[in-house]
């Protein structure tokens, strides 16, 4: 089989001639999957050209149309041979495959910014609550004294509200102390990284009904209020082919405007750049210091999670408050500092189109389970550093904070 691509501007055309059999199936199931991987998530078929469908062929067919249909792209035929229309009509699919070719168009955004990394198109969003963000603990203890009992601070994330910092699941201090580590919250679902395993996956919470997720916080970052903005990122094929971290949080500040932001973003991501920790910080303070960092901390060498889907939590500021400078960290080459946590998924296209904040992250969790959490960061080390965290395209949801303010401790 000879299959072309024909990029358009809404969608990709594939034209296919020849037999779609067991002998080719998987190949054009390749295809397909490579088209919606360099980010056109409209795929149309020219099946002119095709003499014949087998079940494996509209097996391949089903299964990339659902999964496009999952997120708001689709998967279309056109042209069919009589021989392909005969067999689609007579397994009840012509009428979700066959259409003129031309594929649905997308809702305008309301503000499209074009840099030379990406192309960003901005969705306003309806708000009710101004966007506040509490400073709580004290971070510097992390890689000081330690935390002991009375640093904790027991935090509620149902829906409206994000956060991150070093926590766990659990009843008191006392029950997370070997477990903290990093986590990150946002839309009614919490996700943490627990310590007391080096081959522990991450767990995670979602709101049902009146159970909210809860973490026990040493330090945390931890807002709500409803963003603003919803904002479409696509990195520009002229340029690197990705859009680094500090490029998108440059780009959000900009449609935000403020001082302050704070962001969700769920991207297709190139390669993460961050570091875990490898004991809980209740046990003994965090050691920066060469060799015993090793015992302590878990860093990306190289760039990690190729083709990975990530959920980005955090916030930036241009010029932080004395009181809530310690939560952020500076950014190479850019003027903001911010804090920033990951977690990580299987690789899976991230839905066109504007996308309701609660109900996608929701979605996510229902549809895969992390497999990591990091701490963002850059590596900018003469000759072998690695740079920071490269994404591809994805959604973020941006707002200005109305408040950063810093709080010593908190109950939920």
């Amino acid at each position: 089989m000879h299959i072309s691509h024909h990029p358009h501007v809404d969608s990709v055309e594939l034209k296919l001639t020849g037999r779609l059999d067991a002998t080719w199936a998987e190949h054009v199931s390749d295809s397909i999957e490579t088209a919606v991987r360099t980010g056109a998530h409209r795929i149309v078929l020219n099946f002119a050209g095709v003499s014949y469908i087998s079940s494996l062929g509209i097996g391949v067919l089903m299964k990339h149309y659902q999964r496009l249909k999952a997120v708001n792209g689709s998967l279309t035929v056109c042209e069919p041979s009589a021989a392909t229309l005969k067999v689609l009509n007579a397994a009840g699919l012509a009428i979700y495959l066959v259409t003129d070719g031309t594929a649905a168009a997308v809702v305008p955004a309301d503000r499209i910014v074009e840099r030379p990394e990406a192309t960003y198109h901005a969705y306003p969003q309806a708000v009710v609550r101004p966007m506040t963000c509490a400073a709580i603990g004290a971070p510097e203890k992390l890689t000081g004294a330690g935390f002991a009992q009375g640093d904790g601070s027991l935090l509620a994330f149902g829906t409206g509200t994000f956060g991150l910092g070093i926590g766990a699941f659990g009843e008191g201090f006392d029950d997370c102390r070997d477990r903290f580590g990093e986590f990150l919250a946002a839309g009614g679902c919490a996700i943490t990284l627990p310590t007391n395993d080096l081959q522990a996956l991450p767990d995670y919470v979602v709101e049902e009904g009146v159970h909210v997720p809860q973490i026990e916080a040493l330090y945390a970052l931890a807002g709500s209020g409803d963003f603003p903005w919803m904002v479409r990122f696509d990195a520009t094929p002229t340029g690197r082919g990705t859009v680094a971290l500090t490029e998108l949080l440059d780009a959000a500040h900009e449609v935000a405007g403020g001082e302050t932001v704070a962001f969700v973003a769920l991207a297709e991501a190139a390669g993460l750049i961050g570091a875990t920790l490898r004991q809980s910080p209740a046990a003994r303070a965090v050691s920066l210091e060469f060799p015993a960092v090793r015992d302590c901390v878990s860093f990306t060498t190289e760039r990690s999670s190729e083709r990975s889907l990530a959920l980005l939590v955090g916030v930036a500021a241009r010029t932080p408050a004395a009181e809530v400078a310690a939560f952020l960290r500076p950014l190479q080459g850019s003027a903001l500092s911010a804090h920033v946590h990951a977690a990580l998924f299987p690789y899976r296209p991230v839905q066109r189109g504007e996308l309701p904040f609660g109900k996608t992250i929701a979605g996510l969790l229902a549809s895969a389970a992390p497999v990591a959490v990091l701490h963002l960061m850059s590596d900018a080390r003469p000759f072998d550093g690695v740079g920071e965290t490269e994404l591809i395209r994805g959604a973020c949801w941006v707002g200005a904070l109305q408040a950063l303010s810093a709080v010593q401790g908190h109950t939920a």
